[in-house]
């Protein structure tokens, strides 16, 4: 799995071989929380979901402010379902091209 940060004005390109079982086991756990609305979270949940892609599947390989500032949330919120559902959303953008939907497996 690949993110793309623009960091300190430049295009920053990181790297996970694969993406650990744990990143789904902690949005089972975020699903099953009833104080969670994943919908809508509050500003300390938000920091808990996107740990999943800096901490768990990225490795801190950046810090969660350069993935806030670096990322649109659009393009976060592709990258989650990625990590989470282990295929890319089939919402069309060009980096899409060529990667099996849900629908089509």
């Amino acid at each position: 799995m690949q993110i793309e940060l623009l960091i300190d004005g430049k295009k920053k390109i990181f790297t996970a071989p694969f993406v650990p079982m744990l990143a789904k086991r902690k949005w089972l756990e975020f699903e099953a929380d009833e104080s969670l609305d994943l919908d809508n979270p509050t500003p300390e949940q938000f920091d808990e979901i996107a740990t999943v892609i800096q901490k768990i599947v990225f490795r801190e390989q950046f810090t969660l402010e350069e993935l806030y500032w670096g990322i649109p949330y659009e393009q976060m919120v592709k990258k989650t379902f990625e990590a989470v559902y282990g295929f890319k959303s089939s919402e069309g953008t060009d980096d899409d091209q060529g990667n099996v939907t849900r629908e089509e497996r």
